[in-house]
């Protein structure tokens, strides 16, 4: 709860609500096939391809076409619409807002934003000015744009790429061994319709916000020091509705002498990936050793990612 009312004095004014969608994880949905790289609103289901079919996430312009103008790019237009979720191929992404009075949002958008300005300074402002600003990747663009685009060059924005933002106060911690529930998790990816999948790659980058105020502290969130790490936490789950253990990737490692972060698109490590399982909805947590023990993650809970591709195997 201390980082919702945080970002109230911010001017984000996070609510409290639930996740937009309360059906159960394996519900019947109305069969309607999505069109590729188009949005889609909540309670639309896609069509399952056929058995050995490889599906890789392919976002294009076309899905920002409406999006909102902001310094190098343009984000999802629907970011602060309650009730929507981002369909893109056969990848539905889970997504909470309001603009009741404030605007909230947590799960996943889509941006083309091309700026990794470093908007916040620790005692000189504080993470103020990152909330209108909170739409980046380190890389400075999708995975794939061509290399004459400059990462971080205003008004050059390069191809479309997830931006996530973890709700840490809404997901029950260490949730491997239950029975997942959409409307109990923050961020959540469903994939396909009733088939089950292997998950063969994904691509993460850090975001600037975490990423700058692992290096220098944001008011918020603390400089990392050794022994420091901020981590992306991956779970799959089954037919039965069974979470997995989940899979570690590394965002930010302070080890010894040296904080390592790469800022550019990083693999996944595809035998973790394959550990998951056959899945029909990867889960995200976040993780960082700046912590409080009652009121959770202090480093800007966001992530960026690219490029899931799965296979249907059932």
């Amino acid at each position: 709860m201390k980082k919702a009312v945080y970002f109230l004095t911010l001017g984000l004014l996070l609510g409290f609500s639930s996740c937009s969608s309360d059906d159960e994880v394996f519900s019947n949905e109305s069969s309607v096939s999505s069109g590729n790289n188009t949005s889609k609103t909540a309670k639309v289901a896609v069509t399952d391809p056929s058995i050995g079919t490889t599906t890789t996430l392919n976002l294009t312009s076309s899905l920002l076409s409406s999006g909102t103008t902001t310094t190098g790019g343009k984000y999802w237009e629907n970011i602060y619409v309650s009730n929507t979720n981002l369909t893109v191929d056969i990848f539905k992404f889970s997504h909470t807002a309001t603009s009741d009075g404030y605007n909230y949002w947590d799960g996943f958008i889509v941006s083309n934003v091309n700026d990794i300005t470093n908007y916040g300074a620790a005692g000189a402002g504080g993470s103020n000015n990152w909330v209108a600003h909170q739409w980046g990747t380190m890389a400075g663009s999708g995975f794939g744009t061509s290399t004459t685009v400059t990462p971080g060059t205003p008004g050059t924005a390069g191809d479309p790429y997830i931006v996530a933002y973890w709700s840490s106060y809404l997901d029950p911690k260490t949730p491997e061994g239950t029975t997942f529930n959409e409307a109990n998790f923050s961020n959540w990816i469903k994939i396909g319709n009733t088939g089950l999948y292997e998950v063969k790659g994904l691509k993460i980058n850090i975001h600037p916000w975490p990423y700058y105020g692992c290096l220098y502290g944001d008011g918020f969130a603390r400089a990392f020091t050794s022994g420091d790490h901020f981590e992306l936490l991956i779970y799959g789950v089954n037919a039965s509705g069974v979470i997995s253990s989940p899979i570690t990737h590394s965002l930010a490692n302070y080890s010894g002498s040296s904080l390592v972060m790469p800022t550019g698109w990083i693999n996944v490590n595809t035998s973790n990936l394959a550990s998951l399982g056959d899945v029909q909805y990867l889960i995200f947590q976040l993780a960082s050793t700046d912590s409080d023990p009652t009121y959770g993650i202090n480093t800007a809970a966001y992530f960026c990612l690219d490029k899931l591709s799965v296979q249907r195997v059932e």
